[in-house]
């Protein structure tokens, strides 16, 4: 069979080596000369490529593949539903902000509706009843005057038919004053209930010295006269100037023997009389037990001008005045 000629080359170049060797070994000395000549000196010089080159065959280089981050694992999140007795908390729904409204033109300030002038004169006829009965026992008369911005009010009240045996004369107030912007300002009032001097009450107001000067019967006396102070006849009428707006106020009155400070509380009331049913404010005096009453009606669709007066003594025992005509002068 015959030998590749792979083999054969193989077999002669292990035999030559293997000559080569023996000889070496074997063979005659050989001796080198001892002085050599010095090895020429090398130069290398590197050719740097530019940077240009250097960055293209850097980016040139492939880039092992970085493996997937790895990422942990989250477990599904399981919703627990609560007791069927526990009110389950719902988040508000957020509703998207509402533009913003243009500017609104400015809005005036409301004017307060102001009451009509009072008429230059007033007439105003009362029955008067007296007891818990009710029974008519006379009549009464209120007048009101206006002479620029001076006023006068009088009142005028006397018994009828039987009652005129028991009780003659007439019960007669006067007050007198100006009208100013913040209403009444008395200067004089004046009671009389007969005759006789002893029964003549009267006051008189000193606004430039803030006093008041009480007159009843021989006694008299000075008191300081505070602000807005009336009489038992002018408070009526300012009411009229200035209805209450509160559901209670505080008012200075002098009856011409004394002053006091009373304190009335204000409801609204429909009240029947003999001209219908008006629409009144109602004024109380608030009162300790054992002291004297004064109640005043006033009626809006007339310049809120008395229409009903109950006064009350302190044994409980009165008088009640109620309007059956208003006369107003134009």
């Amino acid at each position: 069979m015959a030998m590749p000629d792979t083999v054969k080359k193989l077999l002669w170049v292990l035999g030559l080596s293997i000559a080569v060797h023996l000889a070496l070994l074997f063979g005659p000395h050989v001796s080198l000369p001892l002085s050599l000549a010095p090895a020429p000196e090398l130069k290398v010089k590197l050719d740097v490529p530019p940077p240009a080159a250097v960055a293209r065959r850097e980016t040139a280089k492939p880039v092992k593949p970085r493996p997937p981050e790895s990422r942990p694992h989250r477990m599904p999140v399981k919703e627990v539903s609560p007791p069927p007795d526990t009110p389950v908390a719902k988040a508000p729904a957020v509703e998207p902000a509402p533009p913003a409204p243009e500017p609104a033109p400015p809005v005036p300030e409301p004017v307060a509706d102001a009451s009509p002038p009072m008429p230059q004169k007033v007439t105003i006829r009362f029955t008067l009843f007296k007891g818990l009965n009710g029974m008519s026992v006379g009549r009464a008369e209120q007048t009101w005057k206006l002479d620029g911005d001076r006023f006068t009010i009088s009142s005028v009240a006397e018994a009828t038919g039987l009652f005129s045996l028991f009780a003659s004369g007439k019960h007669i107030q006067v007050s007198q004053g100006v009208v100013t912007p913040a209403g009444l300002k008395p200067s004089s009032y004046r009671v009389e209930r007969g005759q006789g001097a002893d029964k003549t009450d009267a006051a008189q107001f000193d606004w430039n010295a803030m006093t008041l000067a009480l007159a009843s019967g021989g006694d008299k006396k000075t008191l300081k006269l505070p602000e807005g102070t009336q009489d038992l006849l002018s408070f009526m009428y300012q009411l009229a100037f200035a209805p209450p707006q509160r559901s209670s106020v505080q008012l200075f009155i002098t009856n011409g023997r004394k002053l006091d400070s009373y304190a009335y509380w204000v409801v609204e009331e429909a009240l029947e009389t003999p001209m219908g049913t008006l629409q009144t404010l109602h004024l109380g005096k608030q009162r300790e037990e054992g002291e004297k009453d004064t109640e005043v009606w006033l009626a809006a669709d007339y310049h809120y001008l008395p229409v009903k007066i109950s006064q009350v003594d302190k044994d409980g025992d009165g008088l009640v005045l109620v309007a059956n005509e208003i006369a107003i002068a134009p």
